[in-house]
C-alpha cells in the first residue's frame, strides 16, 4: 500500500473516532449504551471513508500452466486420394482421447488445406495444401509458449513457400506423422505445361512440356498432344534413373478463333500406380486481331522505322507509312492512325480522324508545329518556346489501362521534346512522367485519354529509336520495348464504348486455382464509384445449371474470388443494381486436380522439417511410439507461475458489508432503547 494511502487511512480512522465521540460521548451520559453506539458509529464512518479512499492491496496467486500440444491435420484431397483419410482420423482421435497426453498438455486440434482453422470436422476436401502457412500460423499463436506440433500429413505442398527452408526459423518443435506410402513406386508424370494464355489466328505458338520419371530401370513412353480426337503431336521419350526429366517444346498452330482445349499425355508404363498425373489439359484463346495501322509523317526520322518494326513484331499488325496526302488518297480501312510530328499539312488528316471517329497516336518532337497542333484540337496545349529539352522517362506504376509493372525506363536514354509545360484539358492517365536531371516532375511525357467513342495516346517527345536500341543492348533482343508498345497499341485499337461497367477476367482457369473476376463501375461523369451493388450470374453451358453471387467491394472496385467450381464451360453476366448495366463473358475451367498428382508421401522434406525443429519423424504405424515420446519428453512440462494481482477494497466488498451491519445494529439499538 502506498504511504500516501496509508496516511489517508490513519487520518480517516482519527476523524471517524472524533466524530463518534463527539456525537455519543461528549455532553452525554457515559454509560455502556452510548459507548456501544459510539463504537458502531465509528465503524460506520470509518468503513465509509475507507470505501471512498478505496485502498489497494497486492495479492500473489500461483497457477500451473500446461504446455500446448498443437495437432495439425492435413485436410486436403491428397490424403483421401492416397487412401490415408481413415488413418488420419483414427490417429487424431487416439491422440485427443489419450488421458496421459491430456494430463500433461493442453491439446488443441487444427486442420489445414490452403488455410488453417480450428475445426474438428475432417472432410479431406481442400483443393490446395499450404504446410508453411499452417505452421507459421500456429507458431504465431503460441509464440511465447511451449507448443510442440504434431503434423499429420503426407508432406505434399501445392502452394506457398517451401517449408523445408522456412522451418529453420521456427522456435516450436515439430513431430511429422507421415501419411502415405513410403515404398518407392514407378511413376511417369507431366510435371509442367507452360503456354501463353492467348495467341493469334493462323500463327504458331510453342508449348513447353516437362515430363518426369521415378523408377529404377530405363523405360519409354509416347508423348502426345491432342485437341479432341485430333492428334497434333507425337514423339517417343526415353527415361532412365539418370535421365529422369525431359523438356520438350513442340509448336502448334492456331486455326480457330476462340478458346481451344488441348490435352498432353504420356502413355502409361507397366504397374504404374498413379495414371492421373500422366496427363494434363491446357487451353489457349485464339484471337483474330489483324489490324491495319497508318503511320503518317512529312519528315524522315529513325523513329518511323522503329515504330513500324516494333508494332509489326506482332504478326497480326501491319503498319503502312504515308504522307498526309497519300493517306487521304488511300481507300484502305485503318484501325489506328499514328501522326508523327504533325504540321499544317495534317489539317485534313485531323478532320478525317474526327469524322471517322478513329483512334489516334500523336508523337511530337522538335519538328512538330506546336502552334498548329494546339489550334487543331482542344484536348491539350503545349507551351512552345522554340527550345528543346531532354526528358528522362519514368513509368507510372499506377497506370490502369494496362499493366506497367514489368517496365522501367529510368536507365534508358532521354527523349527530346519542346521546352515548356503541358496543359492537358481532358481527363487523362499519365503513362510516363517527365524527369529532368534526375528530378521527377508531375507533368506527363506520355499520356492517354478516352473521348466519345475513341481513344488517343500522346507522346510529347522523339527519339524512341534510342529506347528500342537500349532494350536490345540490355537483353540482346527487342522484346521488352516491343512488348510495351504492343500493350499500348492493343489499348489503342480497341474502341471505347463509354462503358460504365468494366469487367476484367482470365478466359481460362486451372481446375485447382481460384476463380477471380474483377470489375469497376463508373458514375455518369465516368468517375469510379463503390456505391452500386454488383452481382454475377454463372451458367454451366454443359449442365445448364445456374448460380449467382454478389461481388465484394474492395479498395479499387469489385471482386469475386471463389474455388471448387466443376470443370467445364461457363457463361456469366455481371449486372448493376438489378440490371441497369450489364457485362457478359465466358470462361473455361480445366479438369486438373493438383492434389491427385502425388503417389507417395514427401518423406525427405518431412524428415528435414523434423531435423530443423529438433523433432522426430513417425510413420502411420507408429502412433504408440509418438504418444510415448510426447509423454516422456522432458522439454515439455508444466510451469508454475506466480501471478501478482492488485485488489481494491471495493472488489473485496468487506468494507461495504461492515458498513451495512454497523448501521443496522446502531439503528436497532437506538430503536430498542427509544432513542429514535
Amino acid at each position: 500500500m502506498p504511504l500516501e494511502t496509508l496516511i489517508y487511512c490513519i487520518g480517516s480512522g482519527i476523524l471517524a473516532l472524533l466524530v463518534a465521540l463527539f456525537q455519543y460521548i461528549y455532553k452525554t451520559n457515559r454509560n455502556k449504551l452510548y459507548w456501544s453506539l459510539a463504537a458502531l458509529r465509528f465503524v460506520s464512518i470509518f468503513s465509509l471513508l475507507l470505501l471512498i479512499i478505496n485502498p489497494k492491496f497486492e495479492n500473489n496467486e500461483s497457477d500451473v500452466v500446461k504446455p500446448v500440444l498443437a495437432i495439425a491435420v492435413d485436410n486436403s484431397q491428397s490424403i483421401s486420394y492416397l487412401t490415408k483419410d481413415s488413418i488420419a482420423e483414427l490417429t487424431t482421435k487416439t491422440i485427443l482421447k489419450n488421458s496421459a497426453l491430456n494430463t500433461k498438455y493442453n491439446v488443441q486440434l487444427y486442420r489445414f488445406g490452403s488455410q488453417i482453422d480450428q475445426n474438428s470436422s475432417l472432410t479431406f476436401e481442400d483443393s490446395q495444401t499450404n504446410i508453411t502457412n499452417s505452421l507459421e500460423d500456429i507458431q504465431s499463436i503460441y509464440d511465447s509458449q511451449l507448443a510442440p506440433i504434431v503434423l499429420i500429413t503426407d508432406g505434399n505442398q501445392t502452394i506457398g513457400t517451401d517449408y523445408q527452408f522456412v522451418s529453420k526459423q521456427f522456435n516450436q518443435v515439430v513431430f511429422p506423422f507421415i501419411l502415405g506410402d513410403s515404398i518407392f513406386n514407378t511413376d511417369l508424370k507431366i510435371q509442367h505445361v507452360n503456354v501463353n494464355s492467348y495467341t493469334y489466328l493462323n500463327t504458331k505458338f510453342p508449348v513447353e512440356i516437362m515430363a518426369s520419371y521415378s523408377g529404377n530401370t530405363s523405360t519409354e513412353s509416347i508423348l502426345e498432344i491432342r485437341s479432341g480426337n485430333q492428334l497434333l503431336h507425337s514423339e517417343r521419350l526415353r527415361f532412365s534413373p539418370e535421365k529422369n526429366s525431359i523438356v520438350r517444346t513442340p509448336t502448334l498452330t492456331s486455326s480457330k478463333v476462340g478458346v481451344q482445349q488441348y490435352k498432353v499425355s504420356l502413355t502409361p508404363i507397366d504397374n504404374e500406380k498413379n495414371r492421373i498425373n500422366n496427363q494434363k489439359s491446357f487451353a489457349i484463346e485464339t484471337i483474330d486481331e489483324y489490324t491495319n495501322i497508318a503511320l503518317i509523317s512529312t519528315i524522315s526520322h529513325p523513329d518511323l522505322g522503329t515504330l513500324k518494326a516494333s508494332i509489326e513484331s506482332n504478326k497480326q499488325r501491319l503498319v503502312t507509312l504515308h504522307s498526309p496526302a497519300a493517306y487521304l488518297a488511300s481507300d484502305e480501312t485503318y484501325g489506328l492512325v499514328i501522326l508523327y510530328q504533325p504540321n499544317q499539312e495534317f489539317k485534313a488528316v485531323f478532320e478525317r480522324i474526327e469524322k471517322s471517329k478513329l483512334n489516334s497516336f500523336i508523337v511530337g518532337g522538335t519538328h512538330t508545329k506546336w502552334s498548329f497542333l494546339n489550334s487543331i484540337q482542344s484536348d491539350f496545349n503545349q507551351e512552345y518556346t522554340n527550345q528543346s529539352e531532354n526528358y528522362q522517362g519514368v513509368v507510372n506504376s499506377k497506370f490502369s489501362n494496362f499493366s506497367t509493372a514489368d517496365y522501367s525506363f529510368s536507365s534508358y536514354p532521354p527523349l527530346t521534346s519542346e521546352f515548356g509545360s503541358i496543359d492537358v484539358k481532358v481527363p487523362h492517365e499519365t503513362l510516363v512522367f517527365k524527369s529532368i536531371n534526375g528530378t521527377l516532375t508531375q507533368e506527363p511525357l506520355w499520356f492517354t485519354f478516352d473521348y466519345n467513342s475513341g481513344r488517343s495516346a500522346i507522346l510529347l517527345a522523339e527519339n524512341l529509336w534510342k529506347w528500342r536500341m537500349h532494350s536490345f543492348r540490355e537483353d540482346q533482343n527487342f522484346e521488352t520495348f516491343d512488348a510495351f508498345m504492343s500493350k499500348l497499341i492493343q489499348y489503342l485499337i480497341l474502341k471505347n464504348q463509354n462503358r460504365r461497367l468494366i469487367v476484367n477476367y482470365e478466359s481460362i482457369y486451372d481446375g485447382s486455382q481460384p476463380l477471380e473476376i474483377n470489375a469497376q463501375f463508373f458514375n455518369k461523369n465516368y468517375e469510379p464509384t463503390l456505391n452500386a451493388d454488383l452481382n454475377i450470374k454463372f451458367k454451366n453451358k454443359d449442365t445448364e445449371h445456374q448460380f449467382e453471387f454478389p461481388m465484394n467491394i474492395t479498395q479499387n472496385g469489385y471482386t469475386l474470388n471463389i474455388s471448387a467450381l466443376d470443370p467445364g464451360n461457363y457463361s456469366f453476366e455481371v449486372s448493376v443494381n438489378g440490371g441497369t448495366h450489364k457485362s457478359f463473358g465466358q470462361i473455361e475451367i480445366l479438369n486438373f486436380n493438383i492434389e491427385h498428382q502425388f503417389i507417395n508421401a514427401n518423406i525427405p522434406l518431412l524428415e528435414q522439417l523434423a531435423v530443423n525443429t529438433n523433432g522426430a519423424v513417425y510413420f502411420d504405424t507408429q502412433i504408440d511410439d509418438l504418444i510415448l515420446t510426447l509423454i516422456s519428453d522432458n522439454r515439455f512440462s508444466s510451469v508454475q507461475k506466480i501471478i501478482k494481482k492488485t485488489v481494491s477494497l471495493i472488489d473485496i466488498k468487506l468494507g461495504l458489508l461492515l458498513l451495512i451491519i454497523s448501521l443496522a445494529f446502531e439503528w436497532f439499538i437506538r430503536k430498542y432503547n427509544g432513542l429514535i
